[in-house]
């Protein structure tokens, strides 16, 4: 085929002439000759370098084929003539390919430029950390923890200072078994994040596994969240507190030692460094005059033991005197009166059961008498500020050599009751009421030189409850008369103690059990039983 415009020579398939340019319209029959090159075009030696060199289309050294100017200079590079120039080369030279080539040509570019948009959305994303954690956390929902890790560690690797990052990462070398990378993780977490819950609880879980309470403890300690440390108490041994400070007090202490939790205290109030073998904390401790250097330690219910707590204290008090008791100990075969002598402003207690005297035993009020047979009696003072002084103990034995029994004097004033129409019976039932009368032992009294026993009056019921009627009786011990004893209005001259004094007075082993009432200790006036006349005084 020729060219219309020129009448050059065209070869086979070509759209333009090769030498004037002129487009070349024609519509080609399929051929079985065409149906073969489209078969092995693709295995066709072909350059793109070839038919159109890249140093050609993309430097400079096409300068030779820029046109001129009116003026015979050479355009430019880079200008719109310029351009227009080499795309029309371009476009004439990929217009004089055969078919097949040009299809070769436009497929190669299109991978090529495929190929490099891959290349370049993989490099996005290997450099995108958002892309890394996001895998990452594709992987951990299909539980594949190796490529989980590797996905984190990039995300990790872009960007170091992301918490989020390093919890997942960590959260991924614990999944896949490796505790001291995740251990590592949690750490540099804690440093960037001194309040990061989720790290402090992943640590917390690996050592309560590997029974590791000690680093626990150092962990908590050393976290600044109370929120935090608050949710794990029983793992922390904080040192032990203390009630008071230490210093210089002039009153009596009881110093209390408190701890954190559940546990043990251990102490020592000379000084020296307490350990499991030391006094064991279980109430107050008090502190009266004197030094103390009380040190303590607390081991919780893991074994974890704290730092050592101590204070000084120096209690500058004032130590009450020994009471003065009389009588002197010794044996008596009359009734006595015990009294005590203490300083102003003092309170004396006193035991019979050979404990020592606290503030919660019997009060000492007045003078009372002395009980029969062999008792001894302890007796402390105690400051406004509860120092308590010396002690006094004292040993009666009273032996009234007397006629007749406690029980058998008891039997008589019975009887004379009965007679006197007071009670009913000798199981002391009464007129009014379902009750009885009960009539209990107190005590040995001495009025107007003759010796009794003192007996008072309560009344029961039927359910056992008992009250005093506010009556008392003496027997004489000797010859077992009755009479009613009341309270004189004169002071009482053996004794010097005015008639309104009075005292509580211990349980003497009478029916009326363990009661006690304040008790006269005046001197007292005898009275017939059946006409309640006072008898003449002698």
């Amino acid at each position: 085929m020729k060219c219309p415009r020129c009448g050059n020579e065209l070869k086979d398939g070509m759209l333009f002439c090769e030498h004037c340019g002129e487009e070349i319209r024609i519509v080609q029959d399929f051929e079985p000759e065409m149906e073969m090159n489209m078969e092995t075009f693709s295995t066709e030696t072909f350059s793109v370098e070839e038919d159109f060199p890249m140093d050609e289309i993309l430097s400079d050294r096409m300068e030779s084929a820029r046109p001129k100017d009116a003026g015979g200079s050479m355009k430019a590079p880079g200008t719109e003539p310029f351009l227009k120039g080499k795309i029309r080369r371009i476009k004439k030279r990929f217009l004089s390919l055969s078919i097949q080539r040009r299809i070769v040509t436009v497929i190669i570019l299109l991978l090529l430029v495929f190929g490099a948009g891959g290349s370049a959305v993989a490099g996005v994303r290997h450099f995108s950390a958002d892309y890394q954690y996001n895998k990452a956390m594709e992987y951990i929902d299909k539980k594949d923890y190796v490529k989980a890790c590797a996905y984190a560690q990039r995300a990790v690797e872009l960007e170091p200072d992301n918490v989020d990052y390093l919890l997942r990462l960590a959260g991924c070398t614990y999944a896949a078994g490796n505790e001291e990378d995740t251990i590592s993780l949690c750490y540099t977490i804690i440093e960037m994040d001194n309040s990061n819950e989720a790290a402090y609880k992943r640590l917390i879980s690996i050592y309560e596994s590997r029974k590791e309470y000690d680093i626990i403890n150092e962990l908590l300690l050393s976290c600044g969240n109370e929120q935090i440390v608050n949710q794990y108490p029983a793992y922390i041994a904080k040192p032990p507190e203390f009630s008071y400070k230490g210093g210089v007090y002039n009153e009596t202490l009881s110093v209390k030692i408190i701890a954190n939790t559940k546990g043990t205290i251990y102490y020592t109030t000379d000084g020296s460094v307490p350990d499991e073998n030391s006094l064991v904390y279980s109430s107050p401790i008090f502190l009266e005059s004197g030094q103390y250097d009380i040190r303590a330690v607390f081991i919780n219910a893991y074994g974890v033991k704290s730092e050592e707590a101590s204070e000084y204290y120096y209690v500058d008090v004032t130590v009450p005197e020994a009471p003065l008791v009389a009588p002197e100990e010794g044996e008596y075969t009359r009734p006595a009166l015990i009294t005590v002598e203490a300083q102003e402003d003092y309170t004396v207690y006193y035991t019979t059961d050979g404990t020592l005297p606290t503030a919660d035993s019997t009060q000492y009020t007045g003078p009372f008498p002395m009980p029969v047979g062999v008792n001894t009696f302890r007796f402390v003072c105690y400051s406004a500020s509860g120092v308590a002084g010396e002690e006094t103990q004292v040993k009666y034995s009273l032996n009234l050599h007397a006629s007749l029994s406690i029980e058998a004097a008891r039997n008589k004033l019975l009887f004379e009751l009965v007679n006197a129409g007071i009670i009913q019976n000798m199981g002391g039932s009464v007129k009014t009421g379902t009750g009885h009368n009960v009539y209990g032992y107190k005590y040995a009294v001495t009025i107007d030189g003759t010796d009794y026993y003192l007996y008072r009056e309560y009344y029961e019921d039927d359910a056992g409850n008992r009250a005093g009627t506010g009556t008392d009786y003496v027997v004489s011990i000797m010859d077992g008369l009755c009479y009613k004893a009341v309270q004189a209005v004169k002071e009482a001259s053996a004794s010097g103690v005015k008639a309104d004094d009075s005292q509580t007075l211990p349980d003497s082993g009478g029916d009326e059990g363990q009661e006690t009432r304040k008790e006269p200790w005046p001197t007292l006036t005898l009275q017939d039983i059946n006409s309640g006349t006072n008898l003449p005084e002698e």
